[in-house]
């Protein structure tokens, strides 16, 4: 049993930032949250400081949605098909990548016109205050496409007229 839990600790940190599918990381939950991928689930801890680990529940096991776990520590390991997991050590900026026809709702501080989603992924990053933004499509919102910056990690909707996107931010460090 310890062979196996150590190898899938191996393989649990040395895949970069994607889910290990048929993985739980039971408990140290501080928020949750419907989702509707793994990938939405992994860039929401990667945008939020507080968060070491992450679980995506698949849909039909906790609700028609896939379910998104985030933890403020790494519970142990455990195998169950239920699930994909991972840690916050293996998310870096590079790996924050845009989610097609995925909406995050609400916290805004700012919207405009932009010309391409590109253009409001780089205004949030270079917004200190902005957490999270969301594209949407020329002809939904008006002629042209709006950004909209928001100050937080807004939670994760499926919406084929968008675009969104988190800002990436360190992990806190743990003093005890």
């Amino acid at each position: 049993m310890r062979l196996l839990i150590s190898c899938l600790a191996i393989l649990l940190g040395s895949l970069p930032a994607r889910a290990v599918d048929n993985i739980n990381l039971p408990g140290s939950d501080y928020v949750s949250f419907d989702a509707p991928s793994p990938q939405s689930c992994r860039n929401s801890c990667g945008g939020e400081s507080r968060c070491q680990a992450w679980t995506w529940v698949k849909p039909g096991i906790q609700g028609p949605s896939g379910r998104c776990w985030l933890k403020d520590r790494e519970p142990a390991i455990q195998r169950n098909t239920c699930c994909h997991s991972g840690s916050r050590d293996n998310i870096t900026q590079r790996d924050m990548v845009a989610e097609d026809r995925i909406n995050r709702p609400g916290q805004d501080i700012n919207n405009f016109e932009v010309r391409g989603w590109q253009e409001c992924q780089s205004a949030c990053l270079g917004a200190q205050q902005c957490g999270s933004w969301t594209y949407v499509r020329p002809g939904v919102q008006g002629p042209r496409a709006r950004c909209w910056l928001k100050h937080d990690v807004a939670r994760p909707i499926a919406d084929g007229n968008t675009i969104s996107g988190v800002k990436f931010r360190p992990r806190s460090v743990r003093i005890d």
